[in-house]
């Protein structure tokens, strides 16, 4: 039986994972389980500065405190500025879901009393209370893995599913590019990078699964990051197509936005896939079929989303644009007769 730690009224709570967009989704169902769990305790979430404004609207975290991952690595002076600001909030348990080096020894160097991370690696000394887990082995999802760590807390209310608020101002945002790109009816989006996390389906297949679409008649978008826009259009005008293209438009919450006002969306397995699924839109995943990328840890969560792969140990370029279509079109099916 594991140690429960034991928090007082008041005892702030940190909880780190400052790696990519989709694992700080992940995190979330653990976050706000230890909220409901522990409502009289301030929790604090420390990310990257990238995925911070993700949390904005996040009622169950009190506080986000940012760190940009290049400048820790590489500059003492801002992990002594980082330090200071750790120490200064007074923490009482830490919880370190990402175990980057660095951040677990400034959590122990603050003195930070519960220090919670996974044993069996070399800065697993900075911790006291360990999580003895193979994540590498892909047995469960990634999310599930986040939620071991709860094992040294009270009993309660156990959220799994990532959920992200949006207000009205990103709502509208997004509805204003819509109207911009006069896009009035229901519309798909397709999301081609991946920011490097994972094998990707190629961007040449998801041009030609756009121009396949919109024959078919269905409104569809494309986005991405400014550099991935620059990629999409060129491979478009190779193939001599013009697309409905928002990368580089939106910031990380009115993507998000965008996102949760499509009907479907289509992305390898990727940030902004979770980020789909997290404010309520269903998800057509892309997964290669390496056990390192498995769906079954890190697969969208929540009912109605669909998983698109290759045979098994066949590379994912042998995934075709009409088994994609196919599923798109069956999503979208059966989203309609829910109506």
């Amino acid at each position: 039986m594991a140690r429960q730690i034991e928090l007082k009224r008041g005892d702030r709570i940190l909880i780190s994972r400052t790696d990519r967009l989709g694992d700080l989704i992940l995190a979330l169902p653990l976050m706000e389980t230890i909220k409901i769990r522990y409502p009289e305790n301030p929790l604090d979430i420390l990310t990257s500065d990238y995925a911070a404004p993700l949390l904005k609207n996040t009622k169950y975290i009190d506080k986000v405190v940012t760190v940009n991952n290049d400048r820790l690595k590489k500059e003492k002076e801002y992990q002594t500025e980082l330090l200071q600001r750790i120490k200064e909030s007074n923490y009482h348990t830490a919880l370190v879901l990402f175990p980057d080096k660095l951040i677990s020894r400034l959590l122990y160097e603050a003195g930070i009393p519960y220090r919670i991370g996974t044993g069996r690696r070399f800065h697993s000394i900075y911790f006291n209370y360990h999580i003895f887990h193979s994540r590498k082995a892909n047995r469960k999802h990634e999310s599930e893995y986040n939620l071991d760590f709860l094992r040294f807390f009270r009993q309660g209310v156990l959220f799994k599913i990532p959920r992200l608020d949006l207000k009205n101002r990103e709502l509208d945002e997004a509805r204003k590019l819509l109207t911009l790109d006069r896009i009035k009816d229901d519309f798909l989006i397709l999301h081609p990078g991946s920011g490097g996390s994972a094998r990707q389906w190629p961007l040449e297949l998801f041009i030609e699964l756009y121009d396949l679409l919109t024959k078919k008649g269905l409104a569809v978008l494309m986005t991405g990051s400014d550099d991935e826009g620059l990629r999409i259009r060129q491979a478009a005008e190779n193939y001599g197509i013009k697309v409905n293209l928002f990368a580089g438009k939106t910031d990380l919450l009115t993507l998000a936005a965008l996102l949760s006002l499509a009907g479907v969306v289509v992305a390898n397995s990727t940030g902004p896939l979770h980020l789909a699924a997290a404010v309520g839109t269903k998800v057509i995943g892309i997964y290669p079929s390496e056990h390192a990328m498995s769906p079954v840890r890190w697969g969208p969560l929540g009912e109605g989303h669909l998983i698109v792969q290759p045979y098994k140990g066949s590379a994912i370029e042998t995934i075709t644009v009409e088994e994609v279509a196919t599923a798109v079109l069956n999503n979208m099916k059966i989203a309609e007769a829910k109506k």
